[in-house]
């Protein structure tokens, strides 16, 4: 049985434009998973190029990549793709699966995306793994978006500054403190 890739389809709206074509020189964002140790699979995604427009949604291709460094075959490995605006904030996502891929086997297939801007930057986050490879998949994480009242108080998750709310958020399993400040208001913190 021959590898199978597959992509979903992502809605996306941002601005900035770092990984659409205008030239004929690819853009390539190198992506491995995981993220840390030995790395099992590098997806290297070219740049976007818009394939065509309809009422203000632009449709995108990517030739995409996908490089099963593991010394054994990989039966299924599922990824989220998510897509970041200048801000790192997250703005779109989807899906790209791989299966029956042996060792050492690249595989080459054209993700494609629609959007009513241009994508900045991507990620993947592995989703569906087989037993085999559950010790190297990072811990899970779930996004959240973080507001407060008024808008635009600097936000802190952990001790650690992540910016300004409204603001999306990864968090690991567990308990977390936030902790939001703006000039002319009370600093406030909650922990769970």
């Amino acid at each position: 049985m021959l590898p199978r890739i597959s992509t979903a389809i992502v809605f996306v709206t941002l601005a900035a434009a770092s990984l659409v074509a205008k030239d004929s020189t690819p853009a390539v964002q190198v992506i491995t998973w995981p993220a840390t140790g030995s790395t099992v699979v590098r997806i290297t995604l070219g740049k976007f190029k818009e394939i065509s427009s309809v009422s203000g949604q632009r449709s995108y291709v990517s030739e995409t990549t996908a490089e099963n460094l593991w010394g054994k075959k990989i039966s299924h490995l599922g990824f989220m793709l998510y897509l970041y605006d200048k801000n790192k904030v997250r703005i779109g996502d989807g899906w790209i699966t791989l299966d029956n891929a042996v060792p050492g086997q690249t595989i080459k297939f054209q993700t494609f995306v629609h959007a009513l801007g241009t994508p900045v930057s991507v990620d993947l986050t592995a989703n569906s793994v087989p037993a085999e490879l559950q010790p190297l998949a990072p811990a899970k994480k779930v996004s959240l978006t973080v507001n407060s009242v008024p808008q635009g108080a600097t936000l802190s998750v952990d001790g650690a500054e992540v910016g300004s709310t409204p603001k999306v958020v990864q968090f690991a399993v567990g308990k977390h403190s936030l902790e939001f400040s703006k000039a002319g208001f009370s600093a406030g913190k909650f922990s769970r």
